[in-house]
């Protein structure tokens, strides 16, 4: 089956693929996790000591109010700002000189042909695909976490988008069946290969050197 697609690559495109690749990078997810957990610890620990400072307690202190407040600050600042902006303006380098170029795509279960509006062609493998993410308007094919390509879900003129998805899916879920059952042979093998003959002329040293300290004693 062959599935054909004509996609106008706009700034929505680039909005969507890099909100789709921030979804599956697990470095950012976890960046962003541990930023904004401090940033809450931090941000409680400000509201405690604010309110001791506010009631006259005598617990209060003012250069840990402040520097709760400043460090909530900082790092709710990098966890909700700073870490998606850099994303941002990272994806904008890499696909602002396609904003407004038209992309024509042939698939089939091998491979993907990539055909720009100068009709240069790209040859891209299936087997070199690291997942496959979609929202509303596209399917967003992946190579690592930020090089991928955008498929406007109405843009097939043969085919359609849940064609390519369940393509797609048939495709990823094959190759992890054979990754899992080629990890398992390695293991058995590995767990097959035990050398006897080592453990054989452990046993017979041990032997040896039992019977040398019998000799001894007697």
């Amino acid at each position: 089956m062959v599935i054909k697609n004509s996609t106008v690559f706009t700034k929505e495109t680039l909005e969507g693929l890099n909100k789709a690749s921030n979804f599956r990078n697990e470095k950012y997810k976890r960046f962003k996790l541990i930023y904004n957990l401090a940033g809450l610890v931090f941000l409680m620990l400000f509201v405690r000591y604010m309110v001791l400072l506010l009631t006259q307690d005598e617990r209060q202190d003012v250069f840990l109010t402040v520097f709760y407040g400043l460090a909530a600050g900082v790092f709710l600042f990098i966890g909700m700002y700073l870490l998606e902006s850099d994303s941002k303006k990272r994806f904008n380098n890499l696909y602002k000189n396609m904003i407004g170029l038209e992309f024509k795509y042939t698939i089939d279960s091998e491979e993907i042909e990539v055909e720009d509006e100068e009709q240069d062609v790209d040859v891209l493998k299936w087997k070199d695909v690291y997942i496959v993410e979609k929202d509303s308007d596209y399917i967003y094919i992946f190579f690592n976490n930020e090089n991928g390509l955008a498929l406007n879900r109405a843009g097939f003129s043969e085919g359609s988008d849940k064609d390519l998805l369940e393509l797609s899916n048939a495709i990823l879920q094959t190759r992890q069946e054979t990754k899992n059952k080629d990890s398992k042979d390695t293991l058995q093998i590995n767990e097959e290969s035990i050398d006897d003959t080592y453990v054989t002329k452990l046993d017979i040293e041990n032997e040896e050197h039992q019977s040398q300290i019998n000799n001894s004693n007697n």
